[in-house]
């Protein structure tokens, strides 16, 4: 079952409110597999400096379906994480607007799940299974027993069962990562963000931490909107892949990725030489022509 669908459920169950028109679209998202589960919409985003007023995306638009991996993918400064924490709630768009099953988003909520690139993003008084427990009873999600039982599930999954009763300052930086992984699907999500999540590691750690979080997609099937500046990783990890245009952020392609298990095919390395042509092409033009 869909983790989207999991959190319709037991939402009921655990005494958690919601509107009667947000419960309304969750249903009406989850009877029909092709409506978007997140739609964004021409979103514009600006941001002020002291000198400058900041243009990082313009008019982006792009659709997530339940199950998706989808990849935003760009250089440096395109937006796409400021994008990420425009879908977190964190930022308002200045031009359009962003919905998740229908629904307005003008907030942070527990249906989106943000997982960060640092490894100093856990709490470091609260061993590993605390962590993980934390924001289930903060928003008072399940019960102490039921957010133990599920915190367990998930650390259980990241194989991290015997680390449960350590602290973070004893964990290597993968070891942290999954247990953010671990924190983020506990709390079943609509929709997983993360935001360039392996991107602070040694090539052979990131390697592994890809394998496993496909492994634990295989399993569950979760929805994950997934930022990087790596094409290898992209292609890896994405079902579906929107480029964006260095700044500000504008969507230069949305294409399929290569079949799972195939990303050190020759296929896959054509995919990367065409997504290395169309986000640089015109760069390399402009400085040309500077």
């Amino acid at each position: 079952m869909p983790i989207g669908a999991k959190l319709a459920s037991k939402s009921a169950s655990s005494g958690v409110g919601e509107s009667r028109s947000a419960a309304a679209g969750r249903a009406r998202a989850l009877a029909d597999p092709s409506r978007p589960l997140l739609d964004v919409r021409g979103v514009t985003i600006q941001y002020k400096t002291q000198r400058h007023l900041v243009t990082a995306t313009y008019r982006v638009g792009f659709n997530v379906l339940q199950a998706d991996r989808f990849v935003l993918l760009g250089p440096s400064g395109c937006g796409k994480s400021t994008l990420l924490k425009a879908v977190g709630g964190y930022l308002q768009p200045t031009e359009g607007d962003i919905r998740l099953k229908g629904e307005l988003i003008t907030e942070p909520g527990p249906d989106r799940i943000m997982v960060f690139q640092e490894f100093d993003q856990l709490l470091p008084w609260k061993t590993v299974l605390e962590n993980v427990i934390f924001p289930l009873k903060t928003t008072r999600t399940l019960n102490a027993k039921a957010a133990e039982e599920r915190a367990m599930h998930y650390i259980k999954k990241v194989n991290l069962t015997k680390f449960a009763h350590s602290y973070p300052h004893t964990l290597s930086g993968g070891m942290k990562q999954r247990v953010a992984i671990a924190r983020g699907m506990a709390m079943e999500p609509d929709i997983l963000l993360m935001d360039e999540p392996f991107a602070a590691l040694d090539a052979l750690t990131r390697t592994r931490m890809q394998d496993e979080l496909l492994a634990l997609w295989d399993e569950t099937q979760f929805t994950v909107l997934f930022v990087t500046h790596s094409i290898p990783e992209a292609i890896k990890i994405g079902s579906r892949i929107l480029l964006l245009s260095p700044h500000p952020g504008q969507v230069k392609a949305e294409i399929n990725s290569v079949p799972r298990g195939q990303e050190n095919s020759n296929e896959a390395a054509a995919l990367s030489r065409e997504i290395h042509e169309m986000l640089f092409t015109d760069q390399i033009e402009e400085n040309s022509n500077a």
